[in-house]
């Protein structure tokens, strides 16, 4: 019973985190991740304490450092414009926020795990995203536990409601999209590259399904996660069609190919007899996989969003908002959701430069702290250039949690 509480609350914790809301008996500002934070900050400053010593790994300072140099770019670029838009500006603030939160949910999954490595971490964020995903379904579809989600926490679900839109707890439209995507990719890296995952059947099975929810529910809450999906899927055909040495395809291919093919079978059973019996599912279905059906039944794959985005690729019309921008940013001052058009109106080629540089490093600098994460460091370079192009986000989130996870190398010092 108490490993099933504190398997529980690490969970929580960890959605809160990564998922933050609001409190309605709190202040609207003091959201659930910075609440994690500020134990995160609590308990490093506690072990510091005891062991007479401040550490913080060198990955963390230079990503740091390049945080700052941006948010100072940002601050030059606002201040220079006159707009005085600080959303840019206070991103080392952000910064801090994600990695104190990270700190803080790694204690507590150390706390009440005995272990915070990559593979339990990417079982509990596993956990958490099917979690969101039933919990969406769940919102939908019976009114007493909307009541209650609704009554407790605050994120916007108005708006979702309006647009007729599945929501878990803080999991909503690009938020969403964006972590599922990102767990996704672990979650790919596990099954392609953890031989403990692939020599257990019950261990493969269960990665497989949470891909397989997250994939497709996810997609029905938001349309990003299919970058995530068609990312993951790469990743796992890559990683598992390579034959050996003499060209013998090995027993954990195999098991890895029949358990999909066991996984999927079920998948497509239910799942046609959801679409033809239950009214709420055939709609989310539809919506989630529009390119698809609009491929199958017009031979064109598009979607209404995608025709949106179409219209949002506004540019500036002068050198000087290309090199160093206007200080603006969002829908309402550029018409423009677009990743990449709202960094160049914000602070410039030479902001966005400086971004780039800071996620391209954050992604790749993880590979000497992980076993086998060339891979996975590239397609996380990849989503992040990806998402750009339909929404300004990031994934740093990710990033801070594998900084502070125990690493493969030992020479690595948190």
């Amino acid at each position: 019973m108490g490993k099933f509480f504190g398997a529980f609350f690490t969970a929580v914790v960890l959605s809160f985190y990564v998922f933050p809301v609001s409190f309605t008996f709190l202040p609207e500002a003091l959201n659930s991740k910075m609440i994690v934070a500020g134990w995160g900050l609590g308990v490093f400053c506690w072990r510091s304490f005891r062991q007479h010593s401040v550490e913080i790994s060198r990955i963390v300072l230079i990503s740091g450092l390049l945080a700052s140099i941006f948010s100072l770019w940002c601050l030059i670029a606002v201040t220079l414009a006159e707009t005085y838009d600080m959303e840019y500006v206070s991103y080392i603030k952000s910064f801090l926020t994600w990695v104190l939160g990270a700190y803080g949910a790694l204690a507590v999954m150390k706390f009440c795990t005995g272990k915070d490595d990559l593979f339990t971490l990417t079982k509990y964020l596993a956990i958490v995203s099917v979690a969101q995903c039933l919990l969406a379904l769940l919102i939908d579809n019976v009114g007493a536990i909307s009541s209650v989600v609704d009554s407790i926490f605050r994120f916007g679900q108005d708006f979702y409601k309006r647009g007729n839109r599945l929501y878990g707890i803080g999991c909503a439209l690009d938020v969403a999209g964006v972590r599922f995507s990102a767990i996704l990719l672990l979650i790919a890296h596990q099954i392609a590259t953890n031989h403990k995952v692939g020599e257990k059947t019950v261990s493969i099975s269960t990665f497989l399904t949470a891909f397989l929810i997250v994939s497709v529910i996810g997609a029905m809450i938001s349309r990003t996660t299919m970058i995530g999906i068609a990312l993951g899927l790469a990743y796992m055909a890559l990683a598992n069609m390579a034959v050996g040495r003499g060209g013998y395809v090995t027993s954990r291919q195999v098991r890895i190919f029949i358990v999909s093919f066991v996984i999927l079978t079920i998948a497509i059973v239910l799942g046609t007899y959801l679409y033809e019996s239950n009214r709420e599912f055939h709609e989310n279905l539809r919506f989630g996989f529009e390119g698809f059906f609009n491929w199958v039944e017009t031979g064109e794959f598009r979607t209404g969003s995608t025709d949106h985005l179409e219209t949002m690729w506004v540019w500036p019309d002068n050198p000087r908002t290309w090199l160093i921008g206007e200080g603006i940013v969002g829908v309402y001052e550029t018409n423009s959701d677009i990743g990449y058009v709202n960094f160049i109106f914000y602070c410039g080629l030479v902001g966005m430069v400086i971004y780039s540089i800071y996620y391209i490093y954050n992604h790749l600098c993880l590979n000497e702290k992980y076993d086998r994460f060339v891979l996975l460091s590239v397609l996380m370079v990849a989503l992040t250039f990806i998402i750009w192009a339909k929404v300004q986000t990031d994934i740093f989130f990710m990033d801070a949690l594998l900084f502070c996870a125990a690493g493969d190398v030992k020479y690595f010092r948190r």
